[in-house]
Order: structure tokens, then C-alpha cells, then sequence
């Protein structure tokens, strides 16, 4: 996953809106209302904030056209196969050979060189979330190695979704394909067995911490302008109103440049 900038995970940049906000002891506002309102702004990103990953899930078949996208795929950059060997690099796949239909990437035509090659994805996904759930007694099962388990977990109470990174171990990062329960990931890759794994889920964000601070603030003087009468409400509306402008302008100045290419 290539990031911009530093990377801040939730915890990070709780205690940076905090410190903007001027209570870092929590005398206005809790705890979760801040997460709340940075989550509200990693939300309102997209489409002027994005993130490009790779999947090399798919192995190329020439008999097999249709091919599954990444899970929250946006859209698809660019595809390549696997060289053929170690010491050549990748072929890149002309766009006029494929395209997107519904949930599939979809050949016009085949390539029976790279039959049985790894098929890379560069791809395009939305930044939706933004979480503290981890832990170190994740399990994958031999039987089943694209589910993640951990049986004292609540992913769907801690609002796992469709397409969260998910780093698993030393394995590496994954995406979730499916949340199954409130102990099971389905994740869109098999894993290695294993047990006690530590794990982290939508751990980071590479948002600018400028554009959070501002948006936070907006979302949380809205927040107290629904528990304060009369000129006090005013004046939150008014603080809102501004600081959402000023979110506004700090993700125009720093929104990310999608680099020229064919897309679908």
C-alpha cells in the first residue's frame, strides 16, 4: 500500500485534535466523540483523497477471462503479470485488452505466454475508516485460510468493513472481503496458519493532519450546538461553519494528483 506523507493512526490523531481543540483532559468532549468526528473526517475525503493498492490474489489462467475485483475497488490503474523470470520485469497489460464489468476485470484477449503467472491489480480504494481494533490471539485455520478468527473480538461492533487493511503477523497486509460475524474476517487472500497472532485493522491513515484538525472541529462545535441553548448555539454554528471551511481549503491545497493514466 504506498502511503503519502506520515502515516497516523487513530490514537495519533485523537490527541492532535485534542490539543487543537484545547481539551485534552476531556472536559467538553469525550473521547469517542472525538473518534467520532476524525472518522467523519476520513469519511468526507473521497473523491479528492484516495489510496492505491496492489493485489496479486488472482493467478492468470488464458482459458479464464473474468477475474474478481479487489474488495472497495474504486478503480483499476493499471495491470501487470508476473515476469517470466526473476531477472525481467513485469508486463504491463495494455487497457485495450481488458475492462470492468460490474464487480470484474475482463479480457478481450489472451496472453497464453504468462499462463499461470501472478495477475497484479493496481487499484484504486476510498478511504472509509478508521479504527483501534487489534489484539494478539488472531487464528487462521489450516482447513480455511482466507478466514481470520479471534474469538474474543467484536468486528462488527467495532465497525469493521468491506475493504479495511488488515495486517496480519509478519504475513504482511490484507483486505477484508467480508465480515462474517463478530469473531470472523473473511479476508480476500489465504493466509498461513497460525495461532496468537497480532493483528491491526484500519490502523492508519495518511490524511493530512491539517484538513483532520479542521473537519474534527467543525463536526464537534455541531455536536455541542445541539446540547447548548440560545446565543451559545449560534456561536457553535457559526465556529462550525468556519472551521468546515477551512477543512475544505486545507483538502483542496493538499488533495492527491491522480497520475495520468487509462482508467475503467
Amino acid at each position: 500500500m504506498a502511503w503519502t506523507g506520515n502515516k497516523w493512526t487513530l490514537a495519533d490523531l485523537r490527541n492532535e485534535v485534542e490539543s487543537f481543540m484545547d481539551d485534552t483532559g476531556n472536559t467538553r468532549w469525550s473521547d469517542d466523540d472525538f473518534n467520532r468526528a476524525i472518522r467523519a473526517a476520513v469519511r468526507s475525503a473521497p473523491p479528492k483523497w484516495w489510496e492505491e493498492r496492489e493485489d496479486d490474489s488472482h493467478t492468470y489462467d488464458e482459458e479464464t477471462f473474468r477475474y474478481a475485483l479487489p474488495p472497495a475497488c474504486a478503480s483499476v490503474e493499471e495491470l501487470w503479470f508476473e515476469p517470466l523470470s526473476s531477472d525481467k520485469p513485469r508486463k504491463f497489460v495494455v487497457p485495450n485488452v481488458w475492462h470492468v464489468e460490474g464487480n470484474y476485470l475482463v479480457f478481450t484477449d489472451t496472453y497464453p505466454k504468462y499462463d499461470g503467472q501472478t495477475l497484479y491489480f493496481r487499484y484504486i480504494v476510498y478511504p472509509t475508516n478508521l479504527l483501534t481494533v487489534t489484539d494478539d490471539d488472531g487464528k487462521v485455520e489450516a482447513g480455511d485460510l482466507d478466514a481470520f478468527k479471534d474469538t474474543d473480538a467484536t468486528f462488527i461492533t467495532n465497525g469493521v468493513r468491506v475493504g479495511d487493511p488488515v495486517e496480519v503477523g509478519t504475513q504482511g497486509t490484507f483486505c477484508v472481503e467480508s465480515v462474517d460475524s463478530e469473531t470472523q474476517l473473511t479476508l480476500h487472500k489465504d493466509m498461513t496458519a497460525a495461532t496468537d497472532i497480532t493483528y491491526y485493522v484500519a490502523r492508519y491513515t495518511d490524511l493530512p493532519v491539517t484538513y483532520v484538525q479542521y473537519y474534527a472541529a467543525a463536526m464537534l462545535y455541531e455536536a455541542a450546538a445541539r446540547n447548548r441553548p440560545g446565543v451559545e448555539l449560534e456561536d457553535y454554528l457559526t465556529l462550525a461553519r468556519y472551521y468546515r471551511s477551512l477543512a475544505e481549503l486545507e483538502l483542496n491545497k493538499q488533495r492527491k494528483p491522480r497520475p495520468v493514466r487509462r482508467r475503467y
